[in-house]
């Protein structure tokens, strides 16, 4: 039952069978498209692609036509309850205040947001190497679909609660493939509502000692980590630092981390312990706790919504 209840796909009910129609409404004017793609071991996954009216849709056909202008692709991943088209009014409202109808804009945005497998219209059934393997190939999507050598192309990665495991670990991932790979960098990092590890949610969810779930954890075979993945990725940029010390050869993207003051799932220890980690790396890192906020407002929050739209933009303008 491990995976059943760690992935809650399957809520709220008829969650798997939502359209993204159902919120058109409610996103407006932003545009939605689902698209197809595949994971690296073949499990079909669905992606939600949204950009505003003002952004010429020659973003994804025609790379030449937007050679002079950058193009930021934020790539969202979910925590794990509900389905991808429940997120887009959130995502919407995001994407209305960084990207404002004006076309003398000099930069693009886009959000494309992956359903894990299992999740949705995607295929199979969520498990960490799964979900592993569909991160991955949803990076290496964005990279081959938005990247082109004539184009400035930008990715920001946004995750929200077990999205920031997923989003890290993915990025430690991408990071490591990077001369094999289009590319594209990653610029950025948001991790919003992060949590430590899955030990950690395993006993901020069961905090009585009388429960035997808390000493459970050494049998959990989901056993996400975005200090891992950091770690990971530290090993990453100084594999190749030049022993008199100079600068390294490979560079992390700054993080920003948001916590919610008033979250009832995460607990309120996790965010500071994973910037204490970050520095200890030699991360850039910042946080910010969100007054107010519960687990999944943060973007609604005037500071926290300000918080990400400064930190995408100072993190893809040089």
């Amino acid at each position: 039952m491990q995976d059943k209840l760690l992935y809650i796909s399957w809520l709220p009910p008829f969650a798997r069978s939502e359209q993204i129609s159902d919120y058109a409404g409610e996103c407006k004017p932003v545009r939605w498209e689902e698209k197809r793609i595949r994971s690296s071991d073949g499990t079909k996954l669905a992606v939600c692609e949204g950009w505003m009216p003002a952004t010429p849709r020659s973003v994804t056909q025609k790379p030449h036509a937007r050679a002079r202008k950058k193009l930021v692709v934020i790539c969202y991943f979910q925590g794990n309850g509900g389905s991808t088209p429940m997120r887009l009014p959130l995502l919407s409202q995001f994407l209305r205040t960084i990207n404002p109808p004006t076309p003398s804009s000099e930069v693009d945005y886009l959000v494309v947001a992956l359903s894990y497998r299992g999740y949705w219209k995607s295929s199979g059934r969520a498990s960490q190497i799964g979900i592993e393997l569909d991160a991955v190939a949803f990076l290496q999507w964005v990279a081959e679909t938005y990247g082109a050598p004539d184009r400035d192309v930008r990715m920001v990665l946004w995750g929200h609660s077990l999205g920031t495991a997923i989003a890290s670990s993915a990025a430690a991932t991408y990071l490591a493939r990077q001369s094999s790979s289009p590319r594209v960098p990653v610029s950025g990092m948001i991790l919003e509502a992060p949590m430590s590890s899955t030990k950690d949610m395993l006993i901020s969810l069961y905090p009585q000692k009388w429960l035997p779930y808390r000493y459970l954890w050494p049998f959990l075979w989901n056993n996400w980590s975005s200090a891992v993945a950091l770690e990971r990725m530290a090993r990453w940029r100084d594999q190749d630092r030049d022993p008199q010390g100079h600068e390294y050869e490979h560079e992390i993207p700054p993080i920003l981390l948001l916590s919610a003051e008033n979250d009832e799932v995460i607990p309120a220890y996790a965010a500071a312990e994973l910037e204490q980690e970050g520095r200890r790396l030699g991360l850039k890192v910042d946080r910010l706790d969100v007054s107010g906020a519960m687990h999944t407002e943060i973007p609604v929050k005037a500071a926290g919504r300000q918080a990400m739209n400064d930190f995408i933009k100072k993190c893809t303008t040089s």
